[in-house]
């Protein structure tokens, strides 16, 4: 009888022996070298913390997956982030985190992670901190809200084309000019002495004065010539005036 026991034993541990070790107990640990995105919700996310061993019991993470249920708790774990305090409530038994995370508009971002401000754009650095560039943008909210808070006769807008451009491309792209050579900054006003029976209106109106003959103006985009669309447009103009509207060119620049 005893060496019925001990055969049955043996069978027993060669059984054991022969279990093929699932992929998930074969895997590596994932934090290792420390706990990537330590403040991410996985566990709460999900909701569910699972008793035992679930291998369904997953959440995405990163670039694989990690779990809630307890067996994850081992020496090789696997883990989410936030296991250890939504599940257990307990500190994570690793590293420090390998990296913090930076928070915008009540969102958590991992670092490297960038987004736009206007013209800068804006990266998530590694000590958690936005850092963003310093560029002076086109449009300046700043300057529209005062302009808009004064009473100046106009108002600001933001011109959506232009949102996201810098001060130095909008010179460069929108308008092409050069600074004029020291001949023309000192030239002086003309002063025209007006007829006893002349009178300035107070405001004129091409438009009106010649009403169909004046054309849109036209957008340069980013072709950095606006002495050539804005002698296009004048010239096309004139013609319709002189033409008494027989002719309505759109001259190109």
């Amino acid at each position: 009888s005893s060496d019925l026991l001990s055969l049955a034993v043996l069978d027993a541990l060669s059984a054991r022996s022969a279990r093929v070790r699932t992929r998930r107990e074969l895997a590596p640990g994932l934090h290792t070298h420390g706990i990537r995105d330590a403040s991410g919700s996985y566990c709460e996310k999900r909701n569910n913390c699972c008793p035992g061993r679930v291998d369904s019991c997953t959440v995405p993470y990163l670039d694989t997956i990690c779990y809630c249920d307890l067996f994850c708790n081992r020496t090789v774990s696997d883990c989410c982030p936030d296991f250890w305090e939504y599940c257990l409530g307990i500190e994570p038994p690793f590293p420090a985190p390998i990296k913090e995370v930076c928070h915008r508009n009540g969102q958590k971002y991992p670092t490297g992670v960038t987004y736009r401000n206007n013209c800068n754009l804006c990266t998530c650095a590694v000590n958690g901190k936005w850092e963003c560039e310093h560029h002076v943008c086109l449009v300046n909210e700043h300057i529209i809200n005062a302009v808009n808070g004064g009473n100046y006769g106009w108002r600001a807008g933001n011109y959506s084309q232009f949102w996201g451009m810098t001060l130095d491309e909008g010179i460069r792209y929108r308008l092409g000019t050069s600074k004029p050579p020291t001949s023309v900054m000192n030239m002086n006003e003309l002063h025209v002495k007006l007829g006893e029976n002349e009178v300035l209106p107070a405001s004129f109106n091409a438009a009106h004065k010649w009403p169909g003959m004046i054309h849109e103006p036209l957008d340069q985009g980013n072709c950095a010539g606006s002495w050539a669309f804005s002698t296009a447009a004048v010239a096309s103009d004139r013609i319709s005036i002189h033409s008494m509207g027989h002719m309505t060119p759109a001259l190109s620049p």
